[in-house]
């Protein structure tokens, strides 16, 4: 993954010279990397050869096969034993404080290969109010050769007493060309390519996970779906339907991308990000009406925000489809 030789230079640099982190904020936009990062630097770290495997950004949890290496994941709800609507994303419950409490007792205690110990708390954001308080302690006075490395999408989350105890690293994504061909490379002959990795902004690991899962024959149905809302060939509850089943977060994503490439090629903005992830609606760009195009966008942000609510799905996409049915609500 040639996007992240700098920052790994650099940890590289660091190490020769003797100066261990002591504690680590990975971040980036989804789909870049950082996980499979994370684990390459607590390799280092631990002066172990090994290289994360290609897919380990697929893993729930992945680990580094080595007895100095802890690693924290989100723990599953009792709800999630039962099995889950298809298109339904399993609602997690963050990293709790006994399992933080167990993890600290674990670097507390002598290096098995008598070197440095590594934990990794993935996703970081998602820890409770009560286990970021356990963790604090643990940064302010921490247990010899150790290095936490805390892997989230964007630091903002984070209490502020976790943050000003951590160095940052960011990882971000390649220019477009350079990503658009490192993904070519992985799927060849998948002519969705530029789709992908435009609705993944610019992410490789995103667009190839979305390729993967058959991403442009799903986009191309909601693409044809929107459309003949548009044009008031069907209702938005007869979509709505169909949209309630699939996952929320894909839809409302796609949504919006929809709707904010058209608003960029109203104003002459043109990006290859924005061009590839748009669908060939029948709207016209120069009658878009930007205060309404606007306050749709929050709407979309706020559907978004409350994704896993107990929410009436269908009901919802009503709602939010009715906003494309026909010119009215977008258009002069």
């Amino acid at each position: 993954m040639f996007w992240l030789e700098s920052p790994a230079r650099q940890l590289q640099s660091r190490l020769l010279r003797q100066q261990h982190p002591q504690a680590q904020i990975i971040y980036g936009p989804p789909g870049v990397g950082k996980r499979h990062f994370a684990l390459w630097s607590a390799a280092q770290l631990l002066d172990f050869d090994w290289e994360p495997p290609a897919d380990c950004e697929a893993d729930a949890l992945p680990v580094v096969p080595h007895p100095d290496f802890f690693a924290l994941g989100p723990e599953s709800d009792s709800k999630d034993k039962e099995e889950e609507p298809r298109g339904k994303a399993k609602k997690s419950v963050g990293l709790k404080i006994n399992a933080m409490r167990e993890l600290i007792a674990r670097l507390e205690l002598t290096s098995h290969r008598s070197g440095r110990k590594v934990a990794m708390l993935w996703p970081a954001e998602h820890m409770t109010l009560a286990a970021a308080n356990c963790l604090l302690k643990t940064l302010e006075e921490p247990s010899g050769a150790t290095t936490i490395l805390l892997v989230c999408d964007s630091p903002a989350r984070l209490p502020a007493t976790i943050l000003s105890r951590c160095e940052r690293v960011r990882l971000v994504p390649p220019d477009w060309s350079a990503g658009l061909a490192w993904l070519q490379r992985a799927c060849p002959g998948d002519s969705g390519a530029e789709m992908a990795l435009g609705f993944a902004s610019r992410a490789p690991l995103a667009a190839r996970s979305l390729l993967r899962a058959e991403f442009g024959k799903e986009a191309a149905r909601l693409a044809t779906e929107l459309e003949m809302i548009v044009q008031r060939e069907v209702p938005p509850g007869t979509v709505a339907r169909r949209w309630a089943k699939l996952e929320p977060g894909f839809c409302i994503r796609w949504l919006y991308w929809q709707l904010a490439a058209l608003m960029r090629e109203a104003v002459g903005i043109s990006e290859p990000t924005a061009r590839a992830a748009r669908a060939d609606l029948n709207i016209s760009r120069s009658r878009l009406n930007m205060r309404a195009c606007c306050d749709y966008l929050d709407q979309l942000n706020e559907a978004n925000r409350l994704q896993d609510r107990s929410l009436n799905q269908e009901l919802q996409w009503v709602e939010l489809l009715t906003w494309w049915y026909g010119a009215a609500g977008f258009t002069r």
